[in-house]
């Protein structure tokens, strides 16, 4: 497996022109200070050059990441988008506990958003087989 470290998003512009033919498995993205309004653009930009690059996965390691407001939080989103319209595994790692409950709550209304909200309901015929068996009970 390959690794590409880069530091800053500046840093991967060097990094992530890679040939064809030297295209390496795996990419470690390590921001540093915050995601936010002044530098999500950036990252974003630059999570979507490693996507592209990487025969495989992204893996953004957000250890030295001290904040991210709803612009880093919409960033994050763009890359999960691209990882799943390109088929490449997005991971990340080192998250803190409330930038990582805002991501699944963006993902979750953007999802609900989409497609609607679910309902978990049956078809007549099932939720009547259901009512008829009890547990335990072979057919």
């Amino acid at each position: 497996m390959t690794l590409v470290y880069a530091d800053a998003p500046k840093t991967l512009s060097v990094i992530l022109d890679l040939s064809p033919a030297t295209k390496p498995h795996t990419i470690v993205l390590q921001p540093s200070a915050a995601l936010n309004r002044a530098n999500s653009l950036e990252f974003q930009l630059a999570l979507e050059k490693a996507l592209e690059q990487v025969t495989e996965a992204v893996i953004v390691d957000l250890i030295w990441v001290n904040s991210t407001d709803t612009y880093g939080i919409a960033a994050l989103i763009a890359g999960i988008q691209r990882a799943a319209a390109l088929g490449k595994f997005l991971s990340f790692q080192s998250m803190a506990a409330n930038s990582q409950l805002a991501l699944e709550l963006a993902w979750a209304h953007q999802q609900e958003s989409i497609s609607g909200a679910w309902t978990h309901t049956f078809s007549s015929e099932l939720e009547s087989f259901l009512d008829g068996s009890t547990p335990g009970e072979t057919a």
